[in-house]
Parts: C-alpha cells; sequence; structure tokens
C-alpha cells in the first residue's frame, strides 16, 4: 500500500503533524479526536453562552419595572408576560447547572 502523499497546497496539510509530507492513519485518528473535542468545547461553551444571557435577560426584565421611561399603565402587562419568561430563562439556566453537574458526577 502507498502512503498517503499530499499535494502541495493540499487542504489536508494540517493533518500532516510530523511535516513529513505523509498523512498517517495516526496522523488522522489523532486529527479527528482533536475536532471531536473541539466541536465538544464549542458546543459546551454555546450552552454556557446561552445561559448566561438567560440569566443576565431575567436580572434586566426583573429591573424594567423600576426605570423612570415605564408608565405605570404598562406594569400590567410587564407582569403578565414576566411569568413566562421567568419561567422559561430559568429552565434554561437550570438545565444548563444540572446537565454539568451530572458530567462532572461522571468524571
Amino acid at each position: 500500500m502507498t502512503p498517503k502523499q499530499l499535494e502541495p497546497g493540499s487542504e489536508y496539510a494540517r493533518f500532516d503533524t510530523d511535516g513529513d509530507g505523509i498523512v498517517s492513519d495516526e496522523e488522522l485518528s489523532a486529527s479527528e479526536r482533536l475536532e471531536a473535542l473541539q466541536l465538544t468545547h464549542d458546543k459546551e461553551q454555546s450552552k454556557t453562552r446561552m445561559a448566561w444571557v438567560a440569566l443576565l435577560t431575567i436580572v434586566g426584565f426583573s429591573l424594567l419595572p423600576i426605570m423612570p421611561f415605564v408608565p405605570e399603565s404598562r406594569l400590567d402587562t410587564l407582569a403578565s408576560l414576566s411569568d413566562l419568561l421567568f419561567l422559561s430563562m430559568a429552565g434554561i439556566v437550570g438545565a444548563h447547572f444540572g446537565t454539568q453537574l451530572i458530567a462532572s458526577r461522571r468524571k
């Protein structure tokens, strides 16, 4: 079997970790594992950002009724919207922390 020789400027040159111009099976499998780890890290980082945005939304919406630019006539509307908003945002935050707890106990 002939080795996998790279063409000059190949997009697969990034898999050639030892720089010999040949991509071995070990280099490919190591690259696949690294890409899977990077994808998992990116997903977890996105989930963490989503939880922070949900938490900041709860805080921001809680402070909204005391702002001077909100008229009193709108407070009833804000109160009816706040129940569902708080429940859904708290669900996102709780799910994030719950999955983090489960993942930490598996290690």
